[in-house]
């Protein structure tokens, strides 16, 4: 209980004289993790939550909470939760579910999977893994262990889904699928997002519980927050900037500015220099992506364009940051590239109020 695991065993009804605890623990409903307290009636499965509270003593979520962590104890307490293993039955033409135990149900799996690999092969084994599993120490440790042995490469995930782009991008440019540098929010003076809304999700890849509070905080240190993105999402209505790009058309803005990079000699890569092997490569493969000929395309105007590049350029610690808005279209591997490249070219990786 005190990891606020959905799973956990059904809570009864406490008894009114039962003492209350207090608890710490996380929630696990998203990426942020936030710390928790709760105020617990009793123990064991007559247990019962009488509140849930941000935790002011953890040090990333800072006290923070949301919605999500609220409803914790709603579905904790839900009926319909699922607490033992169903299978589907038909009877009678009739199909439904019946409660089963573990050992049957690890059983059947077992059954199903070496029939079906027998069979077929073994990438007639689908496997999809969801969110929470990337929030789980044990799905973590010991996930991959029993999926390598399915030897299968129908596998698919909340990765393939909304970041892949990210990974190919980080693979390519850093050495490893998981290299993937985040903004350092605390210290940036000049964010550039693209395609993500971190009021909602706390960030994503970047993990910044409480980031309405992080962004006021870049705005008071004279900082300033530039959002594009087709819709004026909770992130863009606090921004000092919002621009309306036409949708899908986020590639041909981004190497518009990286053109504009060049073409104004703002490329400073700085202790960067000597890992940017192919710059000239990149200046022919932006060469035909002008400010002025991208601009019907995108719906941003030239002069915007070259300014956002100027201000990332001449920034004392910039960043662009683009999240799942930017991966999931036609040309997302270009988009993730493009932005790392243009915190390459100005310096910004691995400095201070850059991407880390």
């Amino acid at each position: 209980m005190a990891h606020a695991h959905p799973t956990a065993p059904v809570t009864g009804v406490a008894q009114p004289d039962a003492p209350i605890h207090t608890k710490h623990g996380v929630c696990n409903l998203c990426e942020a993790i936030c710390g928790l307290t709760f105020q617990v009636q009793g123990t064991g499965p007559s247990a019962r939550i009488i509140s849930i509270k941000g935790n002011e003593a953890d040090p990333l979520s800072r006290g923070h909470i949301c919605p999500k962590a609220v409803a914790l104890k709603d579905l904790h307490e839900d009926p319909d939760r699922l607490r033992q293993p169903m299978r589907r039955i038909t009877v009678d033409g009739q199909t439904r579910w019946e409660p089963i135990g573990w050992e049957q149900a690890f059983d059947l799996v077992v059954e199903g999977l070496a029939s079906v690999r027998e069979q077929l092969g073994s990438n007639a084994v689908g496997v999809y893994q969801g969110n929470p599993n990337v929030h789980n120490w044990g799905n973590i440790t010991h996930g991959h262990l029993f999926l390598s042995q399915l030897k299968t490469r129908a596998r698919f995930s909340a990765t393939s889904a909304d970041q892949l782009p990210h990974h190919v991008v980080a693979q390519a440019l850093y050495g490893h699928q998981l290299a993937i540098p985040i903004p350092d929010i605390d210290r940036t003076r000049f964010m550039l997002v693209l395609g993500a809304n971190p009021l909602a999700s706390n960030g994503s890849l970047m993990t910044v519980p409480d980031v309405r509070a992080r962004f006021k905080a870049l705005k008071a240190r004279g900082g300033r927050l530039v959002v594009v993105d087709p819709r004026r999402t909770e992130t863009a209505a606090i921004a000092d900037e919002h621009l309306a790009i036409d949708p899908g058309t986020d590639a041909a803005w981004l190497l518009s500015l990286i053109h504009t990079l060049f073409d104004e000699d703002l490329v400073r890569p700085g202790a960067l220099q000597p890992v940017l092997t192919q710059i000239d490569a990149v200046r022919q493969a932006v060469a035909h992506f002008t400010p002025e000929s991208t601009a019907a395309h995108t719906g941003i105007d030239a002069a915007t364009t070259r300014r956002l590049a100027r201000e990332l350029a001449q920034a004392e610690g910039g960043v662009v940051y683009g999240r799942m808005g930017v991966s999931t279209q036609a040309h997302g591997v270009v988009c993730q590239w493009a932005i790392q490249v243009l915190n390459l070219l100005t310096g910004q990786v691995d400095r201070e109020g850059g991407a880390l």
